[in-house]
């Protein structure tokens, strides 16, 4: 750990207190799962928008927190408007991350989830990640249209859910839109658009729009051993 990080993670203690007491009940507050940078800017905490396991260990879900060196993160900022966030395990998003809900939304966190920096996130109905998901930086979410659409006078659906499997990884500059399916232990090339549903696990997808690129894959994080 660097000084820089050791004051980073020190100068943050104040803001997780404030957001731990906000969002649980004492008995879980009081453990501070949640470790939240100093810098995230959190609007409408309130009791009962966040959900997490009842084992949670202190600062086992982190928000706002490092990320690759090399890309500049914007403000973070964690937005609860209406809605609910569910953490079903260790989570890690970097700086720059941007977490919205409204609507009565939810967000389903998986166990093992990490983001790099500026992971973005309107939610607006549901969107699900399984475990182990990790996404690289300047990924986006969107499970709705920014504005209502009209075809033949008719309007158009505006919201629907987006469903990641388990072991998903999501490359860098991705966009996932409204409607996605994506399937157990696939992978997102770098700078894809997905719009749709993908049915077929151990897949390299890519593109825009998407298409399946590779078959019979598997991947796992850098520190881990090759598989086999």
């Amino acid at each position: 750990m660097t000084i820089k990080q050791a004051l980073n993670y020190a100068i943050s203690v104040p803001k997780t207190i404030y957001f731990n007491f906000m969002c649980f009940e004492f008995r879980k507050a009081v453990h501070l799962p949640v470790f939240v940078a100093w810098n995230v800017k959190c609007r409408k905490l309130k009791k009962g928008s966040i959900e997490i396991p009842e084992n949670a260990q202190t600062f086992s879900i982190q928000i706002g927190f490092n990320g690759v060196e090399a890309i500049e993160s914007g403000k973070s900022i964690f937005n609860l408007d209406s809605g609910t966030i569910i953490f079903r395990g260790n989570c890690a998003i970097a700086s720059g991350c941007r977490i919205g809900v409204s609507n009565n939304g939810i967000i389903d966190f998986g166990d093992g989830f990490s983001a790099n920096k500026n992971f973005f996130i309107s939610c607006n109905k549901h969107i699900i990640f399984g475990k182990d998901a990790m996404f690289g930086w300047n990924v986006s979410f969107f499970d709705a249209n920014g504005h209502p659409v009209y075809v033949n006078g008719e309007i158009k659906e505006n919201t629907r859910k987006i469903e990641v499997g388990d072991h998903v990884w999501i490359g860098s500059e991705c966009h996932v839109l409204k409607g996605t399916v994506i399937p157990c232990n696939s992978i997102i090339a770098y700078g894809s658009v997905v719009t749709t549903k993908l049915y077929e696990p151990n897949c390299v997808y890519g593109g825009n729009p998407v298409k399946k690129i590779q078959e019979n894959i598997n991947w796992k994080r850098h520190w881990e051993s090759r598989p086999q």
